[in-house]
């Protein structure tokens, strides 16, 4: 299934390799330094009454959306009126969901933490982006995996193409959590590193003179140019950057923030990004074209 190309009006990133200044590191071949993502910036942009009970997973996705939305010079309450939101998480807060786990055994289940058990719920965070944003359109939380990213751009193309909103803001966030590795070591590999972090893109209908993306299902690359592959996804001269973010559920819209960043990005040429879910086998395909 293919979806009509979406133009990409600004972009916010923060993760374990960095901010969006280490994509150009990255392109030259310089391995950024795996790190607790940064997100001290967040206290000067909203008042701290607001963040008072927000896990970090949820500060990290909403300091990526505003970076996007400001790049994109979409801050302005009418137009955050026809905004909507979809937010793709595989895991969504591991901490917050460890953290009620433990209130169990601790105290029992009479005593458990409601806070906990609140914020470990997936669709939380997009509830409170859409709060502290004052985004007021269609808002929806996609967790597919490994395609949580895919899938939130499809749902993307979908609003717009429905005419039920005017923009998207996406964001795709997942965080580690040593106790869950320790619980669920299936999900996650040691040959890799464990990263964790958040990629916010503004989507509108493709428009010219603006970078674009399009996902398709199920297809393989036809483009000549470069290929980006991650989960399960491999084929002779594509590139993955496993040795950076592992093929985490993060790893195709890292990969789609590098394409956005290449240079040699430009109107005749299409770079892919390729996912493949180890379990269901099932892949998606995000064709990126630059300006």
């Amino acid at each position: 299934m293919s979806r009509a190309a979406l133009s990409v009006a600004g972009t916010g990133l923060v993760h374990s390799i960095g901010g969006k200044d280490a994509l150009a590191a990255i392109q030259q071949g310089q391995a950024s330094a795996i790190s607790a993502p940064d997100i001290s910036s967040l206290a000067a942009l909203l008042p701290g009454v607001s963040l008072r009970r927000i896990p970090r997973y949820a500060r990290m996705a909403l300091l990526a959306c505003v970076q996007a939305l400001d790049a994109a010079g979409w801050r302005q309450k009418e137009v955050l009126h026809r905004t909507a939101l979809v937010f793709g998480t595989a895991y969504s807060s591991p901490q917050m969901s460890m953290d009620f786990m433990d209130s169990i055994l601790d105290n029992g289940p009479h005593l458990s933490s409601p806070t906990a058990f609140s914020h470990a719920v997936n669709n939380m965070g997009a509830g409170l982006l859409s709060l502290l944003l004052g985004i007021e359109g269609p808002c929806f939380t996609i967790s597919q995996f490994e395609l949580s990213f895919a899938g939130a751009v499809s749902s993307a193309a979908a609003l717009l193409g429905a005419g039920r909103a005017e923009r998207v803001l996406l964001c795709a966030v997942d965080e580690t959590d040593s106790r869950f590795s320790r619980c669920c070591p299936e999900y996650l590999s040691s040959r890799h590193p464990q990263t964790e972090g958040a990629v916010a893109l503004c989507l509108g209908r493709q428009a010219a003179g603006a970078p674009s993306l399009r996902v398709q299902w199920g297809q393989q690359p036809e483009a000549d140019g470069p290929v980006f592959a991650s989960g399960a996804a491999s084929g002779p001269g594509w590139v993955n950057h496993e040795h950076l973010y592992g093929h985490g559920p993060l790893a195709q819209a890292l990969d789609v923030m590098l394409a956005l960043n290449l240079p040699q990005t430009d109107g005749a040429e299409v770079v892919n990004c390729v996912c493949t879910a180890a379990a269901s086998g099932r892949q998606a395909l995000i064709e990126v074209r630059g300006a």
